[in-house]
């Protein structure tokens, strides 16, 4: 293919041919569902609400996909799926509503056209962004595009690349302006020029989402050809030292924030010089032509309606190419059918392969039109863009998809989107005028909707009045973004669902009427904006009861009354690591029916059983993978027991895994037991970024060191023994609020489903556990507080 937005590595058929297993004994019931989870989401896979239905999601570097590409796609939908496409606000295109049964023909058809869902999901690297108008615009200070594609696909190549603690997610600015908030990245680029020579400012550990941050400045100027050995010691960093025991402190900038600066600044550029000492090779950097392509067989139509002027003045844009434009195809919630873009992308064609970029507010970009074409492109947008007549604020505005498919989501974030447009639509305001603020809604506090970046945005949240919940928002607003640095949207207030569309039009009505003082929509909010959302939000603040009116207890396109009903673990942070805790389950339930005399088959395969998890369960924490069960006692062999990380009282047992001669395993009930429970203490010993200090240190393996803990200084000392659950848990909460964040609390707990429970619903309060020890017959454990 001539142009392409990256290079899928070889080993892709490989991987799909294994995921094709994998898939394979899920449906035969030889591994779960979580299993298979935690290896289909790393392949930009995710169960959608609506059990038994996935979303596969489409690398698109910078947002680049040929008009063929996007046909291609397009029939894929129609073929094996619903025919329901969605642009996502990191440039990427999903198919919706796909069977298990079709996910492998999918991938292995988008592979055949230069398509990858590799990254698309997990603790990998993730699609890298750039602005639509990178190339065409004379706002830039050079096109990065041709760096992002290289990027991706030098990073991409890599299998690191895919076992991470979190996301890793990367974007380019080609302009001080920053307009596409690389600072608001794991990683970001923005182009700059020093002393003649091309090059990026750098920024890290900045990220939407829980605790949103913006990024840190990394090097005031790099050389373009640097960018590799950057974002490969960042990775690698990140891969080394993430917090890979805690999802909610896992992201890169919580890796900063702990470190510190100066510490972060040393380990990167030790990993760094590994990087230059390896001398490794460097990403091909090839530019992207911008120009013009005649269409063959096609005949300009002449358009002189007023709607056509009008439809010019808001979404054609002029390139700096001569006699080149760029259209703006705005997209509802970035949501089209595949028959809608089976049209678009026939249209396009003969209009050559660099034509088309989605924008991170989900919509279609095409580029490098000559202008006797515009009436064609017109044509089409009129046919497959429901918002190509009305204002460009609409296209402008991104809800994510909410409660309607996510599952962690709380509110139906599109739907009060669509009650704002159709508000706004009926409203005499000049909207035009507004056309390029931001309207975010999201449907939790996660940022998938970008609100933390918003002029004026949402996050759904649950309100209760007397004992009925109602769909609710907090408001927040005034995002910056300028040659001065970034700035994250504030929270101002909150509205129920309901009257959030009058509240939206009061507010723009508010600052359309004094627009012509104020040079930005956050300069108006720090001025008077806020004041006037707060005493407008007070006007809602009272709701009716249940009883007086439901509406309000009703989600905008929902006939059902609220609830959280459905809700459950988001798939984001799915990965490898996750089958630790698998495996973590599977063993204590094993050795608990063992020691209890609760036998479910034959005690020899309970054995065996808890001899493999045992194991299997930590070869990961070493970038170990097992292809059999025979592999998984070498791996734990060479990876632990040579290693010196477990006991060599153990090795016999793991000889007679390798070799098979497993019919006596009978008579090594108490040793297996003993391997389980020193696995298990191997790994709640193991610090957050699952490294041990010495092969020794962790006290779990060498009997002089059995009951060693390293002691941590506790601001609290509480001791839960014979509460029980969840009474300790409620108790430990407590606790936690009578010591300041950073501090440190000592709790003693009973064995059995108080030490199971309680550090678990602590972990997902997001609080950090330092250690777990048992002691005699009690566990002796140290919770840090991440949060007042």
């Amino acid at each position: 293919m001539a142009f392409s937005a990256y290079s899928i590595p070889e080993t892709h058929k490989k991987e799909i041919d294994e995921f094709e297993s994998l898939i394979n004994n899920f449906k035969n019931n030889v591994i779960s569902e979580a299993e298979l989870k935690a290896r289909r989401v790393p392949f930009g896979i995710y169960e959608q609400r609506k059990r038994g239905t996935y979303m596969v999601r489409i690398r698109c570097t910078a947002g680049i996909i040929t008009p063929f590409q996007l046909k291609k796609v397009a029939e894929i939908s129609l073929r094996f799926a619903s025919g329901s496409l969605h642009i996502t606000t990191r440039q990427e295109i999903q198919i919706h509503d796909v069977g298990i049964d079709d996910i492998i023909s999918i991938l292995r058809e988008l592979a055949q056209n230069g398509l990858s869902t590799r990254g698309g999901g997990g603790n990998t690297v993730r699609n890298i962004t750039a602005p639509w108008d990178s190339g065409i615009t004379n706002n830039e200070t050079f096109d990065i595009t041709p760096y992002a594609v290289a990027l991706t696909s030098e990073l991409i190549f890599r299998s690191d690349s895919w076992l991470l603690p979190r996301k890793y997610k990367i974007a380019f600015s080609h302009s001080d302006n920053d307009f596409s908030y690389a600072q608001i990245n794991d990683l970001g680029f923005i182009a700059t020029i020093k002393n003649g020579i091309p090059g990026f400012r750098v920024f890290t550990a900045g990220g939407m989402g829980h605790q949103s941050q913006v990024g840190n400045l990394l090097h005031d100027f790099i050389e373009t050809h640097e960018i590799f050995d950057v974002a490969e010691a960042i990775k690698r960093l990140f891969s080394k030292y993430g917090n890979r025991k805690n999802k909610h402190s896992a992201r890169l900038r919580f890796l900063w924030n702990s470190l510190g600066k100066e510490k972060f600044e040393v380990l990167y550029n030790q990993e760094k010089k590994k990087i230059l000492e390896e001398n490794l090779s460097r990403p091909e950097i090839t530019s992207i032509l911008n120009s013009v392509t005649v269409p063959r067989g096609v005949d300009p139509l002449s358009d002189t309606s007023p709607e056509f002027k009008i439809w010019k003045n808001r979404f054609v844009i002029q390139q700096k190419q001569s006699g080149a434009y760029a259209v703006i195809l705005p997209l509802l919630y970035g949501n089209i059918s595949a028959e809608k873009i089976i049209v678009l992308a026939t249209s396009l064609l003969p209009f050559g392969d660099n034509t088309i970029r989605f924008t991170c507010n989900q919509n279609i970009t095409l580029r490098n039109i000559a202008p006797e074409y515009l009436g064609n492109v017109y044509r089409i947008s009129q046919k497959i863009s429901e918002l190509s007549s009305s204002s460009p604020l609409f296209g402008n505005a991104v809800a994510c998809a909410g409660a309607s498919t996510c599952q962690l989501g709380i509110c139906r974030s599109r739907g009060a989107l669509g009650a704002i447009i159709d508000q706004l639509k009926s409203s005499r305001l000049d909207l035009d005028s507004i056309k390029d603020l931001r309207l975010n809604i999201s449907g939790c506090s996660n940022s998938c909707g970008q609100h933390v970046i918003a002029d004026l945005g949402f996050f759904g949240k649950a309100g209760r009045k007397d004992q009925h919940s109602y769909p609710a928002y907090t408001i927040v607003g005034g995002a910056i973004s300028s040659s001065e640095g970034v700035k994250l949207a504030g929270k101002i207030d909150e509205v129920n669902a309901k009257d959030l569309p009058v509240l939206v039009e009061e507010i723009l009505q508010h600052y359309i009427s004094r627009k012509k003082d104020y040079v930005s929509f956050a300069a108006y909010l720090e001025s008077e904006g806020i004041d006037f959302i707060r005493e407008a939000a007070g006007r809602f603040r009272e709701i009716p009861s249940f009883e007086e009116n439901r509406n309000y207890y009703r989600d905008w396109g929902e006939t059902e009354i609220f609830s959280l009903a459905g809700k459950g673990t988001g798939e984001c942070s799915a990965g490898l690591f996750d089958l630790i805790e698998i495996d973590l389950n599977r063993l204590r339930q094993i050795r608990s029916s063992l020691i209890n005399g609760k036998f479910d088959k034959a005690p020899l395969d309970m054995l065996y059983d808890l001899l493999l998890v045992s194991s299997r369960m930590l070869l990961i924490t070493r970038g170990l993978e097992a292809a059999s069960d025979k592999d998984v006692f070498q791996k734990f062999k060479t990876g632990f027991i040579d290693q010196n990380i477990v006991d060599l009282r153990f090795l016999p047992l793991i000889e007679k895994g390798i070799t098979g001669a497993i019919t006596d395993l009978i008579y090594d009930q108490a040793l297996i037991v003993y391997l389980s429970q020193t696995v298990e203490q191997l790994y709640l010993n193991m610090d957050n970024s699952m490294q041990f200090s010495d092969p020794c240190s962790t006290g779990c393996c060498c009997q002089n060191k059995h009951n060693q803990v390293k002691e941590f200084y506790a601001a609290l000392k509480k001791d839960f023994r014979g509460v029980a659950c969840p009474m300790n848990f409620v108790k430990t909460k407590m606790a936690l609020s009578q010591i300041k964040s950073g501090e440190i609390l000592q709790i003693k707990l009973d064995d059995g489903e108080p030490v199971e429970n309680v550090p678990k619903s602590v972990e997902e309060e997001g609080h950090s556990i330092l250690s777990m020890v048992r002691r005699d017959d009690h566990w002796l454990i140290h919770i840090k507080k991440q949060f007042d």
